[in-house]
């Protein structure tokens, strides 16, 4: 049970008694955004400096991170593009590679090229002559359409 007692109702009013009274109240005056100087011409406060600077930052920020999202979507398109194009010509070739390991090995080397090139981290990948030859004797031997090889033919290109 609890150890309240109403007959103690004196000790409240007598706790009251001690409660500080409240501060006094302070008369402020805001400061104007503008002051005038001794020929009546009115000169901006610092403030409105920081404000307007503050301001053109933040616009500045805005018009970077549009920009920013701009180039990120059209990357983005751009990947989408580049994996749609070469999607079916790499299932052409790992089907085929489960048959043959001379395409196993072809495909090996050539599908970390071109999932980088889908993330587009490189547009053309530069190869010397003999490699060049055999991803192009090796593409001969696979039925691919004349617009698949062209991807390839974009895509590796022979050192000069």
């Amino acid at each position: 049970m609890s150890d309240f007692n109403f007959n103690n109702l004196n000790d409240y009013e007598n706790n009251e008694q001690e409660i500080r009274p409240p501060d006094n109240t302070i008369r402020e005056i805001l400061v104007n955004d503008y002051y005038y100087n001794d020929n009546d011409n009115i000169i901006p406060c610092v403030y409105d400096e920081y404000d307007n600077a503050l301001q053109l930052a933040f616009i500045a920020s805005m018009k970077e991170q549009e920009e920013y999202e701009k180039k990120r979507l059209e990357m983005l398109e751009k990947t989408r593009l580049r994996v749609q194009s070469f999607k079916d010509v790499l299932f052409k070739i790992k089907k085929i590679s489960m048959i043959d390991p001379q395409i196993l090995k072809f495909y090996n080397i050539i599908e970390p090229i071109i999932n980088s090139y889908c993330a587009c981290n490189t547009d053309i990948y530069e190869c010397d002559k003999v490699m060049y030859n055999e991803i192009c004797s090796t593409l001969k031997t696979i039925r691919l359409t004349e617009s698949e090889l062209q991807l390839f033919k974009n895509l590796f290109i022979m050192e000069k």
